[in-house]
């Protein structure tokens, strides 16, 4: 018992050991293809300057980097991305919409030292005004500007939700005050979510999107500890904007000219806060200008760090980096999250392309058929043309392709008609999935059919089983029969005798 007690101890210690080593290992990409960071500019560091990191190719929706894509990070201004999101969606007419920045903007923001894009209370703006100061110079003003008049609209009527209870249902829930909570003390955070019904759309949004790692708590992206995202989710929020009318448009501007307003008489020049988009050096003397940089959202704050979510096109492909968690760099004061962005899509114009890696119509396997005249075999055909953005180096050969199919189909069979799905896959990653058809059609023979069908049932289990309880029963009759005649014999014989 002694020595059973020493070896669990070692054995418990062996595995705290191990457990430990896979804590301290550093976290890997998961998704995507190999990425070698000593490929990075010179001076720059040889390893990832974020905490997470997402890379997706727009063309073929391949993601084709990721460090640590699920995390739950804070994500800083962009959250503006779905903040664009719902205010096109969700106010009338937005583009010609006239908007009065309220004062709420100026109490909820005092004090926050956050970004603003300059605008006055009482200053009368066209929605599509202020898209372009949330985005640009990443106005948290512009911000609650939108989300206060969505509230409003909403508690006056004037925005109904598919979803929303009837009013003249008694048993209907009572509607949340569209009205903010009141700030607190200079530099509090606030939290809307219960509040702002421009908020709980946020949300519902998020969800519908199929972000699983996400919330959010307001319009701009000021630190809350339940406002939250990841690299990922973020994709997902930002491949969905660009799809929006005016949102790389105004993404994509090195500056935006504010037109004189009623508090404004002037033209004002709003700087881009995306430093890729900018020929000219900061005021450190740092450029972070990138030729095919196109847009779209940085953000910063200190449980943040450095963000951004970037875009690029070059020859025809486009790629949107998300970057999240650069804290040495924001610490220092540099840029190192488009660093990494700029990084990513220079290795991915240079490396990557669009391959093809099955063609409609090409025979990617084969099933067993059923009831045809002189034919066992379906084959099975890709259903549609697949690309994929892979490595230049990737021959062909290197695609593995899993089949899922039915272990048999039975006639007649239409040409066209999905029978299984391919799942195409490079470096154990999967990188397609296609519908499997059939390559041709095939009658039905009905002769064939009824003899299959017939020795079918005659092999099946069960009519061997009947069979046999047939046989047996048959078997018990003769065997009965044979005694009873047996029986009436010898009664034959004792009455013959009695005669006598």
């Amino acid at each position: 018992m002694k020595i059973f007690s020493g070896w669990r101890r070692f054995f418990s210690l062996l595995l705290a050991v191990l457990v430990l080593a896979a804590a301290a290992m550093p976290a890997c990409a998961s998704e995507g293809f190999t990425f070698n960071w000593d490929t990075g500019e010179e001076g720059d560091s040889t390893e990832p300057h974020c905490k997470s990191l997402f890379m997706l190719n727009l063309d073929t929706d391949t993601v084709v980097y990721t460090l640590n894509p699920d995390e739950q990070l804070p994500m800083a201004s962009m959250t503006k991305i779905m903040t664009y999101i719902v205010a096109y969606e969700t106010i009338p007419d937005i583009e010609h919409a006239v908007i009065t920045v309220p004062q709420s903007v100026a109490d909820d923001l005092e004090g926050t030292e956050s970004s603003l894009a300059g605008v006055a209370v009482g200053e009368e703006l066209t929605g599509l005004q202020l898209l372009n100061l949330l985005m640009v110079p990443s106005g948290n003003d512009a911000a609650v500007t939108l989300m206060a008049y969505v509230d409003e609209l909403y508690a006056a009527g004037k925005i109904v939700p598919q979803d929303a209870p009837n009013p003249e249902d008694p048993g209907a829930p009572p509607e949340e005050s569209a009205t903010p909570p009141p700030v607190g003390e200079v530099g509090d955070t606030i939290d809307y979510s219960g509040s702002s019904y421009f908020v709980q759309r946020m949300n519902a949004k998020a969800q519908e999107l199929g972000c699983k790692n996400t919330h959010f708590t307001n319009p701009h992206g000021l630190h809350e500890e339940n406002h939250y995202s990841t690299a990922r989710d973020m994709a997902v929020i930002t491949k969905y904007a660009m799809a929006l009318p005016n949102f790389t448009t105004i993404t994509g501007q090195w500056r935006y000219e504010k037109p004189p307003t009623n508090m404004s008489p002037e033209i004002e020049y709003k700087t881009n806060t995306n430093k890729m988009l900018l020929n000219y050096p900061d005021e450190y003397g740092n450029s972070y200008y990138y030729t095919y940089a196109t847009g779209i959202k940085t953000g910063s704050h200190d449980q943040a760090g450095f963000c951004i979510a970037a875009s690029a096109t070059y020859y025809g492909y486009t790629y949107i980096v998300i970057a999240m968690g650069d804290m040495d760099g924001y610490a220092q004061g540099v840029h190192n999250e488009m660093r990494d962005a700029k990084t990513l899509f220079r290795w991915a114009f240079l490396n990557l392309g669009k391959k093809t890696v099955t063609s409609q119509g090409d025979i990617l396997s084969s099933v067993k058929l059923e009831y045809a005249y002189q034919k066992d075999e379906l084959l099975l055909a890709a259903d549609k043309n697949v690309s994929v953005m892979l490595p230049n180096s990737v021959d062909a050969s290197s695609i593995i392709v899993t089949v899922q199919k039915p272990e048999s189909v039975q006639a007649p069979i239409r040409k066209g008609e999905e029978i299984g799905e391919a799942t195409l896959s490079y470096a154990n990653e999967v990188i397609a999935k296609v519908p499997l058809v059939a390559a041709e059609s095939v009658a039905r023979s009905d002769l064939i059919a009824g003899w299959e069908q017939g020795r079918s049932l005659l092999t099946s289990p069960w009519f061997i089983a009947i069979m046999a309880t047939i046989a047996a029963l048959i078997g018990v009759y003769l065997i009965l029969l044979v005694f009873y005649r047996r029986k009436q014999r010898q009664l034959r014989r004792v009455k013959k005798f009695r005669d006598l």
